[in-house]
């Protein structure tokens, strides 16, 4: 039981950490007492919407501009980074880096002080990866781009899903990279399963989501510098 208490403490510390919702802090700055907006994806023939719950960098780009997503992107990024690389560093031998990383995503995903609503741990996820091995970071997104080019909603997932063969290579099969990397996916899959479940539903309707419409809206507040319009106020009726 003694070995077993410094990795509750560092789970409980990492969950902490990841629960500190910096797309919040930014709404409520900028939008005090305010609930933040929402990311709401139209089908192709405009009658119904796809609603991620997740609040997070892409929220905040599209409500206040390129310069505020990037700004939370980076700090959520940092919440997974600073943690994992000072527990690598301090105790290379043992897989304490690895806890906080999970911790810290399991936070991110599900905040203690947002009712468990959280992010959708994107940035979280590459900064302990950037952590933990840089190249494996670039290697698996740039895999999760090629995925992407075919199927745009599974970009992110596809990377995350190349973490786990990524360290079984690199580190060996049996390795706890490679649970991490198992973890992480499980997690990031559950945290979409609200999403996916309501992909199933606009399918059976027979909708088809714009997959492109989210990266279309992020891509003219960067082109612009301001926030965009967004589907919030429209009437959609699956």
């Amino acid at each position: 039981m003694e070995n077993l208490w410094p990795y509750l403490i560092t789970a409980a510390g990492g969950y902490l950490i990841g629960s500190i919702s910096f797309a919040r802090l930014v709404f409520a700055k900028l939008k005090p007492g305010q609930t933040p907006d929402l990311i709401r994806t139209p089908t192709t023939d405009g009658q119904a919407e796809l609603v991620s719950h997740a609040v997070g960098a892409t929220n905040v780009m599209i409500a206040f501009g390129p310069r505020w997503g990037m700004v939370v992107s980076l700090l959520d990024a940092l919440k997974g980074f600073l943690p994992t690389l000072s527990l690598l560093l301090m105790f290379p031998e043992a897989s304490y880096h690895l806890v906080v990383a999970i911790a810290v995503l399991i936070g991110h995903l599900w905040p203690v002080w947002h009712r468990f609503s959280g992010g959708g741990g994107n940035s979280s996820i590459m900064g302990m990866l950037l952590a933990i091995s840089p190249l494996g970071l670039i290697i698996t997104h740039l895999g999760g781009m090629i995925i992407g080019s075919f199927a745009p909603m599974l970009a992110f997932i596809g990377g995350i899903f190349l973490t786990i063969p990524w360290f079984a290579v690199l580190r060996g099969i049996q390795s706890p990279e490679v649970v991490f990397a198992i973890i992480i996916s499980i997690l990031y899959l559950l945290a979409e399963l609200p999403e996916i479940s309501q992909l199933r539903e606009l399918k059976r309707k027979g909708h088809v989501i714009d997959s492109r419409h989210v990266l279309s809206m992020m891509k003219k507040s960067a082109a612009t510098g301001n926030p965009v319009e967004s589907f919030e106020d429209k009437d959609f009726r699956a």
